[in-house]
């Protein structure tokens, strides 16, 4: 180039000795140089090209006024020895400085080029100059500075020593950077350098064509001093791609993120030493988008401005100001970087520190409110190539609380991927629902924004990873306290709650250490231990969500909550919300689906927990139930409680069930087991007599509650441990025999056992119970009883307002040979009890002995003072009789009385052949048991038709007897005898019969069930007459009487008389009578003469 240029300095010498040809022309006129003198130009310019040509085209010459020659050339082509071209020009105009012109000296004053076309490529180890596209380079220097110096030293030649100014317009750049594959091109410019002294500037300006629609410009000057390689140097750009502002050096890598226009200017400077001095920009960015790579989505921005300075020896950035505003936020920067990479002249590596003021924040349009930061700062790292960037710790004030960041952002190949996390030592909700941006786990949002009304933070804990366009994964981990929360719409809100809150992806789980729910009865519940969870928040349309229930509380409070909809669990169960007292500690599950209008069958759940202190009068009307712990147990369809405890003091264990749910119908269950004693007797108000129960036993029951019914109450018992007593019947089981009871009662008011069956040895019975609205017994109806061998049939005990109860035997048969009755006061070889009642009796049958039995019986009895009353019915279903009983010991004493004397006889089988008369009869018990000793006395009866006193009568020959007791009958007035009964035989022991007619006396045996006789006797006729000897024989005898003896029954008689016992007065009758008759098979009794028997004057009858 220079070459060329003094070239071009020669012409214009050659040029001087044509001035004078000028002025025929004149002044200002353009003259074309001859053939020849072009053909000289061309010689004496090559030899200075050192075998390269040159060519051109016109060659003209102007003399300017003032006598300063202009020399110009047109289309100039330098050409290398082998015809290559190395530049081209469209014009090259010099113009010669007129003092050393003067002085004899060709020294150019002007240089004016045009239609440059230059190549300035750069490569890793410097940078080369050349002028054309294919030509070698005809500069190269390590960098630009050094290429300038190098046109700078040229300056110092002799023949430019006068050169003030050279321009060239019309220049295109091609900018290449071999480094990166990447060309620019600046078309349209102009370069003028400027020497004022030692002191020389260049300024450009340059049209940059980057491919897209618009046009950008560039304008730069460089000043330094002739020879000293210190410089200053100035850009500007305007409307310039970011992404070719951030190719021109590393300290604008970071511009490389930004998809937008740039106009700004950079001022610089060089030091003598080459170095570079610190740099100084004002970029203002235009509307945009970041966008490191095609690959991920654009983040618009609106403007943005910056002013910073590099500092080169430090390789760090002084951010001063970068004010940022996009559609995602707006915000101003301070801050400081270091170029920690830079490779092949790019930036890799920028370390550094900011710090924003008045950040503002709301990308795509995730908030209500952009969120504002007044104070952040943040250490990054940024890698633009591939794009990564790196948080190593962002700091945020927001309000009150510290935000710290950290994590990474790149661009994938499926766009963004960025992992980002958070913490903060504490925040407020407000905070809280103010930062979580919508779009961003967006249920467990939505559900913190609409459940969760206070509340503090802390330990905050926050991940977010994303990857292309896949869906982020989201984490945020914190304690919470002092929050109150609705965490089901039906029920109170949480208060003071604190906890822990976890959101891992599409899994919540809220878990609370404390806080309190109160009921709208009973009080507080305390809910520690409770956790809430949605194991899929990206569930659409009914998202489930599983409560895991930890509770503790009153048992009203907690009733009272499960009472509230869509459950209303008690309502269902027609029970009241103050069921019971007592603390309740439960814990359970809850599933519902996370919607509006849950429906009650689509909520399941179950819990089980601990009842303590339980006390209730409702669960069992007109009885507290009371437990010192309970089993609490339920789900969706069923709640079941039990455990040990107390019904009105009675010891028990219970399970009750109800069932919930749309199968319910208001009913529930008890069942368990429970003591029998007195006291639960008495608390239930069964109405057994008093004393009628002791000792301890267990049974089974079972409970059976409905709405507006009175509780059924179903009880089964071994009866083993107890003791029972009936003392109206002599009964009594030990504790250690068992037995077996089963009952039905209803729980009204009053109690009504509506069904009874019992049995254990010795008593069984049937029936039902009634009681008295104040309590005690109203009416036991025993429809069956069986007491021992000897009673059965039915019987009624009637209470007696507190005493004890009166006992009614209304059907059955009783037997009298196998009663355990005493006479004993109160007492009974049942061990019955001290009192007993007014006992009536309407028996089918009273059986007395074997053959003696009274039908239709009907008494009225006491035992008061002992077992007494009176009776009466018919003997053997024949002859009525009347009597009473007292006590007696060892028993009790009968009397029995009758209008028909003969009858009873008759009846009894004793002597089917009497008449009329009345019948006294006493029985004692004998000392045997099942025996008694009687006394009958008998007037005025008669015996007629009698078999065996007709052959009496016969035997001794009286006509006149037999002839009587034929028609009308013997009269007898009197009748007197003393006898054992005993269960087979009747032991006559001594007996006196005595009439007008006749008299009898008589003992022996008859046998009850054969009828068999065995009998001794003196028979006395005419006794009216004979009687004069009474005084000295037996009564009933007379002083003329025939010894007999009666042997085989009473319709087959066998006499036999002793005809000479007549002639023996009656002191000597005994010797003629013979053995007394006895019992079968017992000891015969020595005839020893009874004293009674012996004679004397007592003026009998005469």
């Amino acid at each position: 180039m220079w070459r060329l240029l003094r070239g071009l300095v020669w012409f214009l010498a050659l040029g001087c000795f044509l001035a004078a040809g000028a002025l025929y022309f004149g002044i200002g006129t353009r003259m074309a140089a001859p053939l020849w003198l072009r053909q000289q130009v061309e010689e004496r310019i090559e030899n200075d090209l050192n075998g390269m040509q040159i060519e051109f085209g016109e060659i003209h010459m102007v003399v300017n006024r003032g006598w300063r020659p202009r020399i110009g050339l047109r289309d100039i082509r330098l050409l290398a020895a082998d015809g290559a071209s190395i530049m081209q020009l469209a014009d090259a105009e010099v113009s010669l400085a007129m003092r050393p012109l003067l002085q004899g000296r060709i020294q150019p004053k002007r240089i004016a080029l045009s239609g440059l076309y230059v190549n300035l490529r750069r490569e890793s180890d410097g940078i080369a100059l050349s002028f054309s596209e294919t030509g070698s380079p005809l500069r190269q220097a390590g960098n630009l500075a050094e290429l300038i110096e190098q046109w700078d030293r040229q300056f110092e030649m002799p023949v430019l020593s006068a050169l003030t100014e050279m321009s060239t317009a019309g220049v295109t750049l091609r900018y290449e950077d071999a480094r990166l594959g990447r060309v620019w091109t600046l078309d349209g410019g102009h370069v003028k350098l400027t020497r004022s002294g030692p002191t020389l500037t260049v300024s450009s300006g340059f049209s940059v064509l980057s491919g897209r629609q618009d046009v950008g410009l560039m304008e730069a000057n460089y000043k330094s001093d002739i020879g000293d390689a210190a410089a200053e140097f100035g850009i500007l750009v305007s409307d310039i791609a970011s992404e070719d502002i951030a190719l021109q050096a590393p300290a604008l890598g970071w511009l490389e993120v930004l998809k937008a226009t740039i106009s700004g200017s950079l001022r610089g400077g060089i030091a003598s030493d080459g170095a570079l001095l610190p740099l100084s920009a004002s970029l203002q960015i235009g509307q945009g988008v970041i966008q490191p790579s095609q690959e991920t989505l654009p983040i618009p921005i609106h403007r943005a401005h910056s002013y910073f300075t590099y500092f080169p020896a430090e390789q760090a950035l002084q951010f001063d100001e970068l004010r940022l505003e996009s559609g995602w936020g707006s915000g101003t920067v301070a801050g400081r970087a270091l170029l920690a990479g830079v490779q092949d002249g790019r930036l890799t590596d920028l370390v550094g520190q900011l710090r924003f003021t008045d950040l503002t924040l709301n990308p795509r349009q995730l908030y209500e409110q952009p969120q504002v930061f007044t104070n952040v700062t943040a250490d990054f790292r940024l890698q633009p190539i591939p794009f990564r960037f790196q948080l190593g710790e962002m700091l945020i004030a927001h309000e009150s609380s510290h935000i710290r960041v950290e994590g990474r952002i790149d661009a994938g190949h499926e766009g963004w991927n960025y992992a980002l996390d958070a913490q903060a030592d504490q925040l407020d909700l407000s905070q809280v629902k103010s930062l979580w941006p919508e779009g961003a786990a967006e249920k467990p949002r939505k559900w913190v924004r609409d459940n969760v009304f206070q509340a503090q933070a802390q330990d905050v804990n926050f991940a977010l990873r994303g990857k292309g366009s896949q869906k982020p994964f989201v984490s945020l981990d914190a304690g919470f306290s002092g929050a109150e929360v609705k965490f089901q719409k039906h029920l109170p809100h949480l208060r003071e709650g604190a906890g822990h809150f976890s959101l891992y992806g599409p899994r919540m789980v809220i878990v609370a250490t404390e806080g309190t729910v109160t009921a709208d009865q009973g009080g507080s519940v305390a809910v520690a231990g409770t956790s809430f969870i949605i194991p899929d928040t990206s569930v659409k349309n009914g998202t489930p969500g599983i409560a895991r229930i930890v509770a503790s509380g009153p048992v009203t409070a907690g009733l009272s909550l499960l009472n509230r909809p869509p459950l209303s669990i008690m309502d269902k169960a027609d029970l009241p919300v103050e069921l019971a007292t007592g603390q309740v500690q439960v814990t359970g599950t809850l599933a519902l689906p996370l919607k509006e209008g849950v429906l009650p069958e689509e909520i399941l759940y179950h819990y089980r927990g601990m009842v303590s202190q339980v006390q209730t009068s409702v669960l069992v009307p007109g009885h507290e139930v009371a437990a010192q712990s309970l089993t609490l147990r339920g789900d969706q369809s069923q709640v079941e409680l039990s455990g040990a405890g107390f019904l009105s003091g009675i010891p028990l264990t219970a399970s009750w069930r109800q069932i919930i749910g749309a199968k319910a119908n208001g009913t529930s269950q008890v069942t368990g087991t429970v003591e029998i004693s007195r006291q639960a007797v008495e608390t239930l108000q069964i109405g057994l007599p008093q004393g009628s129960v002791g000792g301890t036993g267990r049974g089974t029951y079972q409970l059976d509650i409905s709405p507006d019914t009175a509780p059924r109450f179903q009880l089964s018992s071994d009866l083993t441990g107890l003791e029972l007593r009936m003392s109206p019947v002599s009964w009594r089981k030990p504790p250690s025999v068992s037995g077996k009871l089963d009952l039905v009662a209803r729980l009204a008011t009053p109690v009504e056992v509506q069904s009874l069956s019992f049995a254990a040895p010795g008593l069984t019975a049937q029936g039902r119970v009634t009681t008295k609205a104040d309590g005690g017994l109203d009416r036991a109806v025993l429809s069956s009883v069986t007491v021992g061998n000897w009673m059965r049939g039915s019987a009624v005990f009637l209470g007696r307002n507190g005493n004890v109860p009166a006992l009614e035997l209304t059907s059955g048969t009783l037997d009298m040979r196998k009663a355990p009755f005493t006479g004993a006061s109160g007492s009974s070889s049942g061990g019955g009890s001290d009192e007993t009642g007014p006992i009536s009796m309407r028996l089918d049958r009273l059986q007395v002995t074997d053959s003696i039995a009274l039908t239709g019986f009907s008494g009225n009895f006491s035992a008061r003072g002992g077992f007494n009353g009176q009776f009466s019915g018919r003997l053997n279903g024949a002859t009525p009789v009347s009597g009473v009983v007292v006590p007696q010991e060892g028993g009790v004493a009968t009397r029995i009385r009758s209008e028909d004397a003969g009858g009873v006889f008759q009846a009894a089988g004793i002597l089917r052949h009497g008449r009329g008369g009345s019948f006294d009869m006493t029985l004692v018990p004998a000392d045997v048991a099942g025996e008694y000793d009687g006394t009958i006395k008998v007037k005025n009866t008669r015996i007629k038709n009698a078999p065996s006193m007709a052959a009496l009568l016969n035997a001794i020959s009286v006509v006149g007897l037999l002839d009587e007791l034929t028609g009308g009958g013997i009269l007898f007035t009197g009748i007197e005898a003393k006898f054992r009964l005993g269960s087979t035989h009747l032991i006559l022991h001594e007996s006196s019969s005595v009439g007008p007619s006749m008299g009898i006396s008589m003992d022996g045996v008859y046998d009850l069930n054969s009828g068999a006789l065995n009998m001794r006797g003196v028979i006395s006729p005419i006794y009216l007459i004979n009687a004069i000897g009474r005084v000295i024989a037996r009564k009933g005898e007379g002083l003329i009487g025939f010894a007999f003896r009666l042997r085989g029954t009473a319709d087959d008689p066998k006499v036999s008389v002793n005809p000479l016992s007549a002639l023996a007065p009656g002191m000597f009758r005994e010797l003629f009578r013979g053995k007394a008759p006895t019992v079968p098979g017992a000891p015969e009794e020595p005839h020893v003469p009874n004293p009674d028997h012996r004679p004397k004057n007592d003026g009998g009858a005469r």
